[in-house]
């Protein structure tokens, strides 16, 4: 019963926990650290990298206990051999956006344009040349699909004209509509309506040398989802403390993102399958990964079983 109280000599106090980048959708993250894992007596040193391959080598290379990272690149750290796994899941956030130069109306309007995503290979690449397909554009023949750096770099690069259209996120997306771009599509519609946004992950041994450690974390985190949802004001003045956009964007952030956690730490299973249908047809992986292989669910099975 990992609800109660833990006193256990496997209880380390004082973690490095790594997020690949300051994002909207690591609220509770964000909530836990200023908060709730203080109040469960962990001392978290919360560590924000330059993207997913930043706290991929970090998580690797043990620079980091634990990360919270997009499922991606826990799969990527899988499929490379790593002993490293995910243990809890639970954000659905699918929050991205397709904006493009005013010019253009449609998904069709695009042929012969230049698209922004972030890398090759990262999920704003792969999610981009989903869309396209399934609009009826080839993303090697139709289009011109270039590595664009962050959102905020992608917008400016769209304000400019550099760039014809780009996949976005929270508030970049909200500035795009706001300059009077046109919003082509969003995840929800074009994707699905839930993501495996983030998820936890650890090396294999962490895991089992330190189960209490990560049930306090994920008590602080389940915490932090309720107090996130019971108070606002708090969360959004947390929000805006650690992601630097104008506070008209943190109401629309918190609305963004509040309903999209599951407490329970599943996956969400209705969306899998695009999800691993995007991986195989992007190369990233070869089969749909088993959900053995790719989370370790007995913190998920325990905190079932303390919720009823």
């Amino acid at each position: 019963d990992w609800s109660s109280d833990v006193c256990s000599s496997d209880l380390t106090k004082k973690l490095r926990v790594g997020i690949p980048v300051a994002g909207t959708s690591f609220l509770p993250v964000y909530v836990a650290a200023e908060r709730t894992w203080k109040e469960n007596g962990l001392d978290v040193e919360l560590v924000s990298f330059r993207g997913d391959a930043e706290v991929a080598q970090a998580l690797a290379g043990g620079s980091v206990d634990v990360s919270c990272q997009s499922l991606d690149g826990i799969v990527n750290l899988i499929e490379a051999g790593q002993k490293i796994i995910a243990f809890y899941a639970g954000f659905y956030q699918a929050d991205f956006a397709w904006a493009a130069r005013p010019e253009i109306k449609t998904w069709k309007d695009l042929r012969g344009k230049l698209l922004g995503v972030s890398t090759f290979g990262s999920l704003t690449d792969q999610l981009t040349r989903y869309v396209l397909v399934k609009n009826g554009l080839d993303p090697v023949k139709d289009v011109k699909i270039t590595q664009s750096g962050p959102a905020q770099s992608r917008m400016q690069a769209l304000r400019s004209g550099r760039l014809d259209c780009s996949i976005l996120s929270p508030p970049d997306k909200w500035v795009a509509e706001e300059a009077g771009l046109t919003m082509l599509g969003t995840q929800v519609n074009d994707v699905a309506p839930e993501w495996p946004k983030h998820a936890w992950a650890a090396p294999v041994a962490f895991i089992d040398k330190n189960p209490n450690t990560l049930k306090t974390l994920l008590r602080g985190h389940v915490q932090a989802i309720r107090r996130a949802r019971a108070n606002k004001d708090e969360a959004i003045e947390i929000l805006l403390k650690y992601i630097k956009f104008q506070p008209k964007y943190g109401d629309m952030a918190y609305r963004e993102v509040i309903d999209g956690y599951n407490e329970r730490g599943d996956l969400p299973l209705r969306s899998m399958d695009v999800y691993w249908k995007i991986l195989l047809e992007s190369g990233t992986v070869k089969t749909a990964m088993p959900n053995d292989k790719l989370i370790d669910d007995r913190f998920i099975k325990s905190f079932a079983d303390w919720s009823a």
